[in-house]
C-alpha cells in the first residue's frame, strides 16, 4: 500500500498509473494532516509514503508521524521548481529521499474548468479507457444519454475526440478522483477490505 499526502491531488495524479498499473499498488491519498491522524488513528501502515513538501508547515509534522507509526519508506514530493529549503527540511524531519516532478500547474483559463461534476465525473471513466455503454453501467445512465453528454463536452471543449477531451481535462487540473479520498478508506476499514491494516 502506498500513501499519497498530497492536498492539491497534482503529485497523486502523475504517480497513479505508475503505481496502480506497471507495480500493482493500491493507493491512498491524503489531503490533509487530519486526515494522516485519521488514517493513523485507524491503524492503517504500508510499506510506503510520498508526502508533498509543497504542504505548508504541515509536513515536518507529518513524516515523523508516519516514521513513528511504522510507515517503513517516507519519500518527499516536490517539483523541478520547487525552493530547495523544504526538500532540506523533509529530509530533516526524517525522509528517505525527495522526487522532483516536472509538473506543469494547472490552466485556470481551460474550459474544462466549465465542466459540470456529472460531465468531470464522465471525462474521469473516458479517461479509464472506458466505453459510453461501460460509462452508462457506472453511472445508471443510458449508452445515448452518455453520448448526449459527451456531445456537449465536446462543443465546450472545442473537440469531438475522447483523447483530446481527457488531455484538456488534464491541463485545466479539474480532475479529482473520490476514490482517493480518506473517507472512502474508512468505508474499507470498517468493513475491515483493508488487510495491511495492524
Amino acid at each position: 500500500m502506498v500513501l499519497v499526502v498530497d492536498p492539491a491531488g497534482t503529485f497523486t495524479a502523475a504517480l497513479r498509473p505508475g503505481l496502480t498499473q506497471h507495480a500493482g499498488c493500491r493507493i491512498l491519498q491524503a489531503r490533509s494532516a487530519a486526515d494522516v491522524q485519521d488514517l493513523l488513528s485507524h491503524g492503517v501502515v504500508g510499506d510506503l509514503a510520498m508526502v508533498s513538501v509543497q504542504f505548508h508547515d504541515y509536513y515536518p509534522k507529518i513524516i515523523p508521524m508516519l516514521r513513528n507509526a511504522g510507515w517503513v519508506r517516507i519519500i518527499g514530493l516536490t517539483t523541478e521548481s520547487g525552493p530547495v529549503a523544504p526538500v532540506i527540511n523533509a529530509v530533516q524531519a526524517g525522509a528517505g529521499g525527495v522526487l522532483r516532478f516536472a509538473c506543469r500547474e494547472p490552466d485556470p483559463e481551460s474550459p474544462a474548468r466549465r465542466l459540470t461534476p456529472r460531465e468531470l465525473e464522465i471525462v474521469r471513466l473516458v479517461g479509464d479507457g472506458r466505453t459510453n455503454k461501460a460509462i452508462g453501467v457506472r453511472l445508471s445512465l443510458s449508452a445515448l444519454t452518455v453520448k448526449n453528454h459527451l456531445a456537449r463536452i465536446g462543443r465546450k471543449l472545442g473537440t469531438g475526440d475522447r483523447a483530446q477531451i481527457v488531455a484538456i481535462a488534464c491541463r485545466g487540473g479539474v480532475f479529482h478522483d473520490p476514490a482517493d479520498s480518506v473517507d472512502n478508506t474508512h468505508r474499507y476499514l470498517l468493513t475491515g477490505a483493508i488487510s495491511d491494516t495492524h
